[in-house]
């Protein structure tokens, strides 16, 4: 499939170089806009300063305000806008706060490609032809 995301605007809060690079090389062919959050404080910035944001791809873990409390003040200031979560679960117990925090849907690491496409393409609507 190949997505047309030209339109949207992504932000990907991720403090890892090489875990963005990754997400960015498998989300560059659809045209998307793609902004980069290295942390929590700065993900909140970028989405006040930018109302044009279509979807978040929210790192739990990262330094200074995590992916939970990041994604509780995304909630508050823009209701609406889906919040993807990507983690790596250390335990079931870890994977069960994933799943019952306030995202709209969540990728585990090491992420699955083609998964977080179909993620990506649920929220984002693309007009997607077959390649």
């Amino acid at each position: 499939m190949i997505f047309d995301w030209n339109s949207k605007t992504i932000l990907i809060a991720e403090d890892e170089p090489a875990n963005f690079l990754f997400i960015e090389k498998i989300i560059n062919p659809s045209q998307a806009t793609i902004i980069r959050a290295e942390t929590g404080e700065e993900a909140i910035e970028i989405l006040k300063q930018n109302p044009q944001i279509d979807l978040v791809l929210m790192d739990i873990y990262m330094p200074g305000m995590d992916g939970f409390e990041t994604t509780e003040i995304i909630r508050q200031l823009r209701p609406g806008l889906p919040v993807v979560a990507q983690t790596f679960y250390e335990n079931q117990i870890e994977k069960q706060k994933v799943i019952s925090a306030k995202f709209d849907d969540f990728i585990s690491k090491p992420i699955n490609i083609n998964k977080l496409l179909v993620i990506l393409e649920k929220y984002l609507k693309s007009e997607s032809q077959t390649a």
